[in-house]
């Protein structure tokens, strides 16, 4: 499963008119809340071993505890950033009358292979 996948349950609502305020809108929107969660929770618990496995390389095996608190300001850094960007996306898009183009690049970005794992050679560490 790709974290990709996570963003196709908006596209199946996002042409759709919005609904009445209060619990009706809340209601409403609940299932594909936790659809979209439970899609984005599941792919992050198959990923999160392997992306906090390729601090311990980067590191050069040397502190590297003190590595994940750079590496975690990054990705927060990248993630604000990332969902400033995709908010604005979705206003566009949306004033634009074309609500689901956002989450159809966003599912799309997630099938180029860009972020696919190369390879490795292993290396044998002295005993």
């Amino acid at each position: 499963m790709r974290p990709g996948a996570a963003f196709l349950p908006p596209l199946l609502t996002a042409g759709s008119p919005p609904t009445a305020g209060g619990w009706s809108a809340a209601l409403a929107v609940t299932p594909l809340l936790l659809l979209c969660g439970g899609l984005l929770a599941v792919a992050t618990t198959v990923l999160y071993p392997f992306e906090m496995d390729t601090v311990v390389p980067l590191a050069g095996g040397r502190w590297v505890a003190t590595h994940y608190g750079p590496y975690n300001t990054v990705c927060g850094i990248g993630i604000t950033l990332g969902n400033l960007a995709t908010g604005a996306l979705l206003d566009t898009t949306r004033g634009m009358g074309r609500p689901a183009l956002p989450w159809l690049v966003l599912a799309a970005l997630s099938r180029t292979g860009r972020l696919a794992a190369r390879p490795q050679p292993v290396t044998s560490v002295p005993a």
